[in-house]
């Protein structure tokens, strides 16, 4: 078998296809047409043809799957599945957002520790 290395310049950006974004988010394939017929989840065009999903989408639909674990929203009345899944649907969209907030701010730390250490570096006397 022949690994290829894909690099991500942003997490929104789909490179995985249907078959493999399934298999990331250990969800089925029809689970994630599902989500894509009640409009949580949209596949895209990706940069070498095709359609996928990004990492975003898969944590998503992970979190989805999980959520699916514990609350069984088809036995819910119709008219309360829609309602419930849409607000299930709009927490994880505040959760990754809130994520990615998280993600730039530890980068944002990372990058003032390394600033920090380049100016003590700088300030130390030099031995010869």
């Amino acid at each position: 078998m022949t690994y290829r290395l894909i690099i991500r310049s942003r997490e929104d950006e789909p490179v995985y296809a249907r078959p493999l974004a399934a298999q990331l988010a250990q969800s089925s394939i029809e689970f994630l047409s599902r989500c894509e017929h009640e409009g949580w989840l949209q596949v895209r065009l990706m940069a070498r043809g095709g359609q996928g999903y990004s990492l975003s989408d898969i944590r998503f639909l992970r979190r989805l799957c999980s959520i699916r674990e514990h609350i069984d929203i088809d036995e819910l009345p119709a008219s309360s599945q829609r309602e419930l899944a849409q607000q299930l649907v709009d927490l994880l969209a505040e959760v990754e957002a809130m994520e990615r907030r998280m993600r730039q701010r530890e980068q944002e730390l990372l990058d003032e520790i390394h600033r920090l250490r380049r100016r003590v570096a700088e300030q130390r006397p030099q031995r010869w």
